[in-house]
């Protein structure tokens, strides 16, 4: 097993208000996956038997805005104050990426605030989509003008899209595949709409070592200038090296090495996915990244702490 030093930066809580919301909207199954058990001393237990230095917790898909907006933002508050409280009681070991009512604007704006200056967030999770709006529609101008201006840190995660084919859905769960699609979807229509020089101050991760843009970049960067496409997008080659990516999920062999390839080496986090992914996986995945022979022992040591360490300022 692997003892080398870690920062994982994404992994989730389950608040009780979201198991609510789980058993609620999905039937216990949200993405079609059984809610996981979580307890915080289960994720301590991990620390210490990964020597994960520091964990950053976040809530999961499906995103708080499959309710309606009265229940979300009661639920928003929950999750955050709950992650909050975690966190002050175990203040050297865990932080947290506060959740935002999305697509609600002016709310999101509030919360902002709140958990940065009051509640004691690190940054932000912000779903691929929230009802079908996507990160870089410029309805959310606002709340990204807002995240620039606090020189926030924001975790995408990826959401089940809008619509869903339900006969493939029930085939091949989102996280197994719409995730990647989902996440791929984002960061280039984001791209595209210049959100990421628009909006310079974001420290964006990007999660699952970028889903399927270290394949489709190149098609993208080359489709744009085939067809002249006239607002002048974001050259997502540099996107790709401004953009932080974790290692949650299955990353080796091919993933990484296509990867490391585009992006900037200091840039490439931690990420467990704990509880979804079982802790017996998550030590599988864990050696793999560290026994492999595709990165040097630097690189290694940056990619499971260092540049973590760095972008956290701890």
């Amino acid at each position: 097993m692997s003892l080398l030093k870690k920062i994982d930066l994404h992994s989730h809580y389950i608040s009780p208000g979201f198991a609510q919301f789980l058993d609620d909207y999905f039937d216990g199954k949200g993405d079609g996956v059984p809610t996981p058990e979580f307890s915080i001393e289960g994720y301590l237990q991990l620390m210490d038997e990964l020597d994960i230095d520091y964990g950053v917790l976040s809530i999961s898909s499906p995103h708080l805005s499959a309710a309606p907006d009265a229940t979300m933002l009661r639920l928003t508050d929950e999750v955050n104050d709950y992650a909050s409280t975690m966190v002050q009681q175990h203040s050297t070991k865990l932080g947290y990426f506060a959740s935002l009512p999305l697509p609600l604007v002016d709310e999101s704006i509030a919360i902002i605030d709140q958990s940065l200056d009051e509640q004691g967030a690190l940054g932000f999770t912000l779903p691929t989509n929230a009802r079908g709006i996507y990160l870089g529609d410029d309805r959310f101008d606002a709340v990204l003008a807002k995240l620039d201006d606090r020189h926030a840190t924001v975790a995408i995660h990826p959401n089940e899209p809008k619509p869903v084919n339900d006969a493939i859905k029930e085939k091949v769960l989102a996280p197994l595949m719409e995730f990647f699609f989902d996440t791929t979807r984002a960061i280039v229509f984001m791209s595209q709409n210049n959100v990421f020089s628009k909006y310079p101050n974001i420290k964006w991760i990007v999660p699952h070592s970028g889903a399927l843009l270290p394949v489709i970049a190149q098609r993208v960067h080359m489709g744009n200038q085939m067809f002249n496409v006239g607002d002048k997008p974001d050259d997502i080659a540099t996107v790709m090296q401004q953009l932080y990516f974790d290692l949650a999920g299955k990353v080796l062999p091919y993933q990484l090495p296509t990867l490391l390839a585009m992006v900037d080496e200091n840039k490439i986090v931690y990420g467990a996915d704990a509880p979804y992914t079982t802790d017996q996986v998550v030590k599988l995945l864990a050696d793999e990244i560290s026994h492999s022979e595709i990165s040097t022992e630097t690189q290694k040591e940056k990619f499971l702490f260092s540049n973590a360490e760095a972008l956290l300022k701890l």
